[in-house]
């Protein structure tokens, strides 16, 4: 009796310890957290941990990439890559100071963006170098048409300047603002739906406690290590679950679809809207808007040449686009000169839907003319 009171005693005091450990890391993390992690960015910079630092929630339209970053530790198919931005937040070359005037911004997402390559090898800085003149890298990762709305929005009424916005709309997109993004009144962005609300608490969080986020992060990496991934060798690309669900609406019916939050037809109105509302606010600031589609490999392999997605956005472009730009027929002519797998492995990321620096050069190539 005497021996389980000793134990209970001493379990009871041990845990009170641990609260009050626990409570107190807390408190530091909340009032001191920001300063130590900054303090340790120059460890943080070769980790993947800088990864979550650099992309950052934006009280207005969403998320953005921080500004004057230099990140050499950029994940990319078991290599690395240099991210860097400018001080607006825009990828760029790295260490560049630059005023809010533009000849001409691209607005998309990670396509845009560039991701898995230096900005010099993406379309964009290639655009750049040829033209040599200013230009503006406004997408970021998982942008959709109501955040190009709202950050172009944002950006005018912060005094930003250009000539010419060029928006690439991305397979995606219909996914992504059907299932995250909302477009309030004010053409802010909120989370569309209950699952995505959890995420305001889970900011929150990040934000106020960065360093128990960090631990976080890195027991979730820890986890993920041993986990099977796609072997880059493979005889046939192998997409994850997400990247299929997002391509197959333009060639699979909407009652073959999964995953998504209602009908499809809904979700393209909205964009729609979304885009004659940035059409609008362009207009009226005396900018030229031009847009560009482009394939995902799950196109080119179900044959999906004249797609929803092309015609849907070459319709609205009649009378306000200045450029239509449909990269589709070049993809699909080099597939029909040799095959799916060849075009996959000359111009995508292997076992992803992106463009390597060679599909890159094929973008640039074109916009160099158009433009």
């Amino acid at each position: 009796m005497v021996l389980l009171k000793t134990i209970f005693n001493f379990s009871k005091s041990f845990l009170i310890i641990i609260l009050i450990t626990f409570f107190f890391t807390l408190i530091i993390d909340f009032f001191f957290g920001k300063l130590i992690l900054k303090s340790l960015d120059p460890y943080l910079l070769k980790t993947n941990f800088y990864e979550r630092l650099i992309r950052i929630d934006h009280k207005f339209y969403h998320h953005t990439l921080r500004e004057n970053i230099k990140y050499d530790k950029a994940p990319s198919f078991k290599k690395y890559y240099t991210l860097c931005t400018d001080n607006h937040g825009f990828k760029y070359k790295c260490g560049f100071v630059r005023n809010k005037k533009f000849e001409i911004a691209f607005l998309g997402d990670s396509f845009v963006e560039g991701v898995s390559l230096n900005y010099e090898k993406t379309f964009v800085g290639i655009f750049e170098a040829k033209k040599n003149i200013s230009v503006a890298n406004l997408g970021v990762t998982s942008y959709a048409p109501n955040i190009y709305l709202s950050k172009v929005k944002y950006l005018l009424d912060n005094n930003y300047k250009f000539k010419h916005l060029i928006v690439f709309i991305d397979i995606s997109d219909v996914f992504d603002d059907n299932t995250f993004y909302k477009l309030n009144e004010d053409f802010s962005i909120s989370e569309r739906n209950a699952k995505e609300k959890n995420l305001k608490i889970r900011k929150f969080l990040r934000y106020n406690f960065p360093l128990t986020n960090y631990y976080m992060f890195v027991l979730k990496m820890s986890s993920r290590l041993n986990k099977e991934v796609p072997p880059l060798k493979s005889e046939k690309p192998i997409f994850n679950e997400r990247a299929s669900k997002k391509a197959m609406w333009t060639y699979k019916s909407d009652n073959e679809l999964e995953g998504y939050e209602g009908p499809i037809s809904k979700t393209q109105n909205e964009m729609i809207f979304a885009m004659n509302k940035l059409y609008e606010l362009l207009e009226k600031n005396s900018i030229k808007l031009s847009l560009a589609v482009y394939p995902w490999p799950q196109q080119l392999e179900f044959n999906d040449e004249n797609s929803k997605h092309v015609k849907m956005w070459e319709n609205f472009c009649k009378k306000k686009c200045t450029k239509f730009i449909n990269f589709f027929p070049f993809f699909f002519d080099e597939k029909r000169k040799t095959s799916y797998i060849d075009v996959f492995k000359k111009y995508y990321f292997w076992n992803d839907v992106h463009f390597n620096a060679e599909g890159n050069k094929v973008i640039a190539e074109r916009l160099i003319k158009e433009f």
